[in-house]
């Protein structure tokens, strides 16, 4: 005949657990990691009468512990195999070598639930006056039903990047809110890649922590504890607590900044070693944070923000979880409008009928342009000599040469000098000087005496009409005289 009593629920408050070296005392080396299952209550205050060193607070429940050989020994003495299970018979405590990482998730916050019949809820029951973020994890309507309904809830932890795993402890405090029975029915345990978990750890009735060291258990990268319970079991909050070597993250492999390639951005580009535990990338200038991501495909960035005329220090440096690589450097700039020339010199005369135009050379100028008198003549590359030969002039006439560089981001400001050619007309023999001697070449020309060049006739012939006659003397001797 099934019983119609009603469970009773009970308000239970905080018992603080026990450690779980309690019983080591100075040792330490030969150190043993057991677990106890102390299901029913007999059990329990065996162990807890002869072993009070042990800190059993907790009630029937599984207990780790970690105890010196010899405690072990006494244990075997009251515990057969069915209870005890040695989980590390060479156990190594955690030391100030390796890194720590905790993180506490609230029971109402779970990765996932399962249940049956709706059985749960997310309320903090027996324990509401001392928590307020629980999920309550299975049912029992009755002390004695044979349809008990359950529920399970999993959290997820997701560890930083590590070397080696040296130890990792899951801490569930909760409470099971019926008054009977006395021994749990609620369990924790670590799903698999499978998505499978056993109820490897049975959690304490009384409201208490329960801290377990489990095994690296991980479920597709992520560690995942299960609670599950047919016996209204709430759950304050689920604690992972990590010790681990850390992988020192790599330096990038290398890194470039563009050098004046381009008239608005400066192009960084870097190589990240594939094979390296990197989860982000931080790039600076000038040591101030101009872009970071976590996204390992992204090796390059644009900065719009480099200024004219200055050359900036690009770094990058890389992350995991652990720390931060030292930072890879390069230099870059803009390219920029290009500068003046710092000087031009256009010949005075120097050259007979030509006006020679010659500059000093620009760091980034891709070349020059010649002007005279406003209107561009032509242009020198910088591979090229830097010279201009103006063979056009007017014969005594001044001009105004300048010289304008140029890039691809525009032009510079003019630098100019007046120049003029050297006059040929009256120079028969090209001497630079126009003299008697130029008067008898002429006459001998006239009179047929010798026969002129084609330079000849033409600077001979004073007033251009295309003849060579006295009245070329006449101008040639006016200017003898002056």
């Amino acid at each position: 005949m099934v019983s119609s009593v009603e469970q009773k629920t009970i308000n239970r408050d905080f018992i603080s657990s026990g450690r779980l070296d309690g019983m080591v005392g100075s040792q330490i080396e030969n150190l043993k990691l057991i677990q106890l299952n102390l299901k029913n209550d007999s059990l329990y205050q065996i162990i807890d009468n002869e072993f009070p060193d042990l800190e059993l607070f907790n009630g029937p429940a599984s207990y780790h512990r970690i105890v010196p050989d010899y405690g072990l020994s006494q244990i075997q003495e009251f515990l057969s195999l069915d209870y005890l299970f040695i989980i590390s018979d060479n156990y190594q405590p955690p030391n100030d070598s390796r890194l720590y990482w905790t993180e506490t998730k609230q029971g109402n916050n779970p990765y996932g639930t399962w249940t049956e019949e709706d059985a749960i809820e997310y309320t903090c029951a027996c324990i509401e006056d001392q928590a307020n973020e629980c999920i309550k994890l299975g049912y029992d309507e009755s002390w004695y039903n044979p349809f008990d309904y359950w529920g399970d809830a999993s959290w997820a932890f997701n560890p930083p990047y590590y070397d080696y795993i040296q130890e990792i402890r899951v801490t569930v405090r909760g409470a099971q809110c019926d008054a009977l029975p006395i021994w749990s029915e609620s369990y924790m345990g670590l799903k698999d890649d499978n998505n499978v978990w056993s109820y490897d750890y049975d959690l304490s009735v009384d409201y208490a922590d329960n801290t377990f060291i489990v095994p690296f258990t991980f479920n597709e990268g992520v560690l995942m504890p299960t609670v599950g319970s047919n016996d209204n079991y709430v759950v304050d909050f689920v604690r992972f607590e990590f010790f681990y070597s850390c992988i020192d993250v790599q330096e990038v492999v290398q890194i470039s900044a563009s050098d004046e390639t381009d008239c608005s951005t400066v192009e960084i580009n870097w190589d990240l070693d594939s094979s390296a535990a990197i989860n982000g990338i931080r790039l600076y200038k000038d040591q101030n944070l101009i872009f970071e991501s976590n996204d390992l495909n992204e090796t390059s960035f644009l900065d719009y923000s480099a200024e004219d005329s200055i050359i900036h220090e690009y770094c990058v440096e890389t992350l995991n979880d652990c720390s931060a690589s030292n930072w890879i450097c390069d230099f870059g700039a803009l390219s920029s409008v290009p500068n003046s020339t710092s000087y031009v010199n256009a010949s005075d005369g120097e050259e007979l009928g030509e006006v020679l135009v010659d500059w000093s050379s620009v760091d980034n100028a891709s070349g020059y342009k010649i002007y005279r008198d406003g209107i561009w003549l032509g242009l020198v590359y910088p591979h090229q000599d830097l010279e201009y030969l103006d063979i056009y002039p007017d014969s005594g006439a001044t001009y105004d040469y300048c010289i304008e560089s140029y890039n691809d981001c525009g032009d510079s400001d003019w630098v100019c000098d007046l120049g003029f050619s050297g006059e040929y007309l009256g120079d028969a023999n090209f001497d630079g000087n126009i003299d008697v001697l130029d008067v008898v070449t002429l006459v001998n020309f006239i009179l047929l005496i010798n026969s002129p060049n084609e330079d000849q006739s033409f600077w001979l012939d004073m007033n251009q009409d295309s003849f060579l006659n006295v009245q070329d003397v006449v101008m040639i001797l006016g200017i003898i005289l002056n």
